[in-house]
């Protein structure tokens, strides 16, 4: 299975957020992925990809860091398209990401996802991730009424250093996301 990563420009973007809907449907792929790269001085770095396996789009993928946190990648945009999944492709993308963290000097890496996304949370502790609740109430609002967990997992073989409920701006992407629906 050869999977290549090919980084989201302004040429593409069209495309990747198509893709994104298609996975996440709720979301409004280009308003929140251009916010995001345009306007969120939390972040350090934002990395996104469009996974193709030859020559079709098979899904998307990606890597942002927090100022605040500059040693923790977090995978975000991760996700295949339903007819190319249960054959391997998304942990087979996820362990490509995971390298590419570990390449661009990371110590961990760390997603968050709510309590629905059960094939996701399945995938990512038979990867070795580490489980725990996110409790923050003062991150939380309205649009985050699921439970919400940070899967985290070291990149070079120490233990994992858990969250521990630090701030992710939950609440402040929930209100950017709102602005575009």
């Amino acid at each position: 299975m050869n999977v290549v990563f090919k980084k989201i420009t302004e040429d593409n973007l069209k495309l990747a957020c198509k893709i994104q809907n298609e996975i996440f449907p709720k979301e409004n792929a280009k308003a929140n992925y251009l916010e995001q790269i345009n306007n969120d001085s939390s972040k350090k770095e934002m990395d996104y990809n469009i996974v193709y396996l030859d020559d079709n789009p098979i899904g998307i993928t990606g890597l942002y860091s927090y100022n605040e946190y500059p040693l923790d990648a977090w995978l975000g945009w991760f996700g295949i398209l339903n007819s190319f999944r249960n054959k391997g492709y998304g942990r087979l993308v996820l362990r490509k990401t995971i390298e590419m963290a570990k390449d661009k000097g990371y110590k961990n890496i760390r997603i968050y996802t709510d309590e629905f996304a059960t094939k996701a949370q399945h995938l990512y502790e038979s990867e070795g991730f580490i489980k725990e609740s996110y409790d923050r109430e003062d991150d939380k609002d309205e649009f985050f009424i699921a439970k919400v967990y940070i899967y985290s997992k070291s990149l070079n073989n120490r233990q994992i250093d858990l969250w521990n409920n630090k701030i992710i701006w939950l609440k402040e992407q929930g209100r950017k996301e709102q602005l575009y629906k």
